[in-house]
């Protein structure tokens, strides 16, 4: 078994590579961090349009984000995977169907965290802004969005753990993620099931224990700015 090692920690860390598509622990690192940029930006444009002035327009985005987040992203990923063939008439390569799955859960959880930020920026922030002539733009852009980052940081660096932890979920149709490894291997060999599922939980959490820490360290950070 000892000899096994080496093969067995490369198919947990990337899968068949280069031989075959990308797999393991980097498809779950890779996901997580195309789909937290992507989620962001979305996510941004989702919190503008919930605190938008525009009566329709912030009740059906609320609409949206509170079904959406009320959901079990398991429901999620098997929306994108089946209706979207469905309805397009087409099939969805299954790592797009992925990506699509997690940027939308990704963006609606961003927009609370956006929201959250938006309203904590004081009214004089604003006032002040129109008061120099910036557009609505403009103001976002160079006065707003940086209060609101450096604010909701931490919150984004936790959410970046939940997400990365999450996307194991796609196991689920097809992806041969960490997770999907550590079952495949026990299944062909059950002599090897305990081994699988503790090198699967070490490798989660020593990357959501190393993300912690600095976001912990960042969080601290932020206090003393604040203070």
């Amino acid at each position: 078994m000892l000899s096994d090692i080496p093969n067995l920690i490369k198919m947990f860390l990337v899968g068949s590579f280069p031989q075959g598509p990308l797999g393991g622990l980097a498809i779950n690192a890779f996901l997580a961090i195309v789909t937290m940029a992507s989620g962001f930006v979305l996510g941004l444009l989702l919190a503008l349009g919930r605190i938008s002035k525009n009566t329709l327009t912030s009740r059906i985005i609320t609409f949206v984000i509170e079904t959406t987040r009320a959901l079990p992203l398991l429901l999620i990923v098997f929306w994108f995977y089946f209706f979207i063939p469905l309805f397009a008439e087409r099939p969805l390569p299954t790592l797009l169907s992925a990506f699509l799955s997690l940027t939308f859960y990704s963006a609606v959880n961003q927009a609370e965290i956006f929201r959250g930020g938006l309203m904590n920026v004081a009214k004089g922030q604003w006032q002040v802004a129109y008061t120099t002539g910036l557009s609505y733009v403009q103001c976002m852009i160079n006065i707003i969005l940086p209060q609101v980052l450096r604010m909701m940081l931490p919150s984004f660096a936790g959410f970046f753990i939940s997400l990365f932890k999450d996307t194991s979920v796609i196991y689920i149709i097809g992806i041969v993620e960490l997770t999907q490894v550590g079952i495949m291997l026990s299944q062909r060999e059950p002599d090897k099931l305990v081994f699988s599922y503790i090198l699967v939980a070490a490798m989660f959490f020593g990357i959501c224990f190393i993300l912690s820490f600095y976001a912990k360290k960042w969080e601290a950070k932020q206090l003393k700015w604040f203070k």
